[in-house]
């Protein structure tokens, strides 16, 4: 362990210099990626997100990075069922302004002991998180490491007994959870916050406003203040490893699930489909 105190330091040691922006400037994206029985249905979609954020960021992205490039280097230290953290950060040297913009990355790999998406049997307890906004700007789509905003929502919910926040942004909007993108029905109508409204490109996000339609309900993205999204009959919240974890109650207004358990089983569906051999 580094344990670098107040000793007047010139240089980084050698475990962290290849990670010196990301350490001083947090110049970093990420992508937790979920391993099915060896196989990553949604690799196309991270790659599409992670490669948009690198060219946001001025990355000179290498010619030999692709899904498929990425999806190979996973499956050589992954266990079939995994969490996979992706973390690509810009090449040391430089302040603010980078010597370097080639990026290089890391791939950390947890293992799972299933091989689908699970029901949750109990819903989630959640509440509208007190202590941060979440700004709204060209950046806020991205995966980065500047994550403080969560921290600070995470803690709020233990604090508060909830099993998760959801977080407002800076004009007092519904945006996202923790680490989800958050879902509603409306009657038969399924809402999202827009990314106009600051929220993460979820990758699970983008599947299920294409699934939605298959499955019989409309879909539309719609800014919702904490009054109007308690009017919901359901509540969701999404992300990559997780998939669709349903909400019990917000605030002490308790919510049903049976749309949401639909959606939830087309999806697990529509992956299976993509892990086939």
């Amino acid at each position: 362990m580094f344990n670098l105190n107040t000793q007047l330091v010139n240089e980084l040691p050698e475990g962290l210099a290849l990670a010196q922006r990301g350490l001083y400037y947090a110049d970093f994206l990420f992508e937790t990626i979920r391993v099915f029985e060896g196989k990553i249905p949604l690799m196309q979609a991270h790659w599409e997100r992670l490669s948009r954020g690198l060219k946001m960021m001025r990355y000179q992205i290498p010619s030999a990075w692709s899904a498929v490039f990425f999806e190979q280097e996973i499956q050589k230290i992954t266990p079939p069922n995994a969490r996979v953290r992706l973390t690509v950060w810009r090449a040391p040297g430089g302040l603010y302004l980078p010597e370097n913009n080639e990026p290089q990355f890391l791939i950390a790999a947890q293992a799972l002991e299933s091989g689908v998406f699970e029901w949750p049997s109990e819903g989630l307890h959640v509440g509208f998180c007190e202590s941060v906004r979440l700004p709204v700007d060209t950046f806020s789509g991205l995966k980065t490491l500047n994550a403080a905003r969560y921290v600070a929502a995470a803690q709020e919910a233990q604090e508060r007994g909830w099993d998760d926040a959801i977080l407002l942004n800076a004009h007092d909007r519904v945006c996202e959870a923790t680490s989800s993108n958050v879902f509603w029905f409306e009657g038969n109508t399924l809402c999202t916050p827009p990314l106009a409204d600051g929220c993460v490109t979820g990758v699970l996000r983008d599947l299920l406003l294409t699934l939605t339609k298959a499955a019989g309900y409309s879909i539309v993205e719609k800014s919702a203040t904490p009054d109007a999204f308690l009017t919901a009959q359901e509540v969701f919240l999404t992300n990559a490893v997780r998939g669709i974890r349903w909400v019990r109650s917000c605030e002490g207004k308790v919510f049903e699930n049976a749309k949401t358990r639909k959606l939830h089983e087309q999806m697990v569906g529509h992956l299976a489909v993509q892990t086939r051999p």
